[in-house]
């Protein structure tokens, strides 16, 4: 009598081929989260904000850590800060980094921030709209219905690849071709590494000729008392 055992092999061969053909391939792993959550106690106030993680340490708004002291979250302090540029670079960051080690951003992007008072991370997909008319800030049209909320402010902005490359300062809206449309205001850390090093900001010679949103603005995220 033959054998069966060398053709329920192969039928299970040809079978595991076939799921393997057919089988959708899996999806790309989620990038490591690249901000925390901070709460700020000041001088009888309390606030949410977001610090970005850059290398071995923080980044973020300067008007965040300007709230107060941290009371929840990372124990961070500010060592070396550009007020009028609205960014600071926080403990376990290298403000003395190449500026041409950080790629500056550049077509699609996503921010990740904590709105205020929320405990989960939000993740908002963009893509790099033109430079403000304030520099080193460029203005991220987002690919979203909403517009980003307080708190979002010190989170991280991602280029296509995953590296961090800015900072998020504020947010607008305005109407294109008659709908409303949300924007996000970045900081590349690449201009504020070459800011922070001695080299003023410079404003861009062109807009492309696109319309630019309002100042930036965002919602009150202090805490009820």
């Amino acid at each position: 009598m033959r054998s069966l055992i060398p053709a329920a092999i192969a039928a299970t061969a040809l079978v595991g081929a076939l799921a393997l053909w057919s089988g959708a391939p899996p999806a790309p792993a989620a990038p490591d989260p690249c901000t925390d959550r901070v709460f700020l106690e000041g001088d009888g106030s309390f606030s949410w904000g977001s610090v970005t993680r850059w290398r071995k340490g923080y980044l973020t708004a300067f008007h965040v850590i300007a709230e107060g002291t941290v009371s929840s979250g990372p124990p961070l302090v500010s060592i070396g800060s550009l007020e009028a540029t609205d960014f600071a670079f926080l403990t376990g960051s290298d403000p003395k980094a190449d500026p041409a080690s950080v790629p500056f951003p550049a077509g699609p992007v996503t921010l990740e921030g904590f709105p205020a008072r929320a405990t989960a991370r939000e993740r908002v997909n963009g893509e790099v709209y033109a430079p403000d008319t304030v520099a080193p800030g460029l203005w991220i049209i987002l690919d979203h219905p909403e517009p980003l909320v307080g708190g979002f402010s010190g989170g991280c902005v991602r280029d296509g690849q995953g590296r961090v490359v800015a900072v998020i300062m504020g947010a607008s809206t305005m109407h294109l071709d008659g709908q409303p449309r949300h924007f996000a205001r970045v900081i590349p850390i690449r201009s504020a590494l070459s800011e922070i090093q001695g080299e003023p900001p410079i404003a861009p010679a062109s807009l492309f000729g696109k319309p630019l949103p309002p100042a930036s603005r965002w919602p009150d995220t202090r805490a009820d008392p």
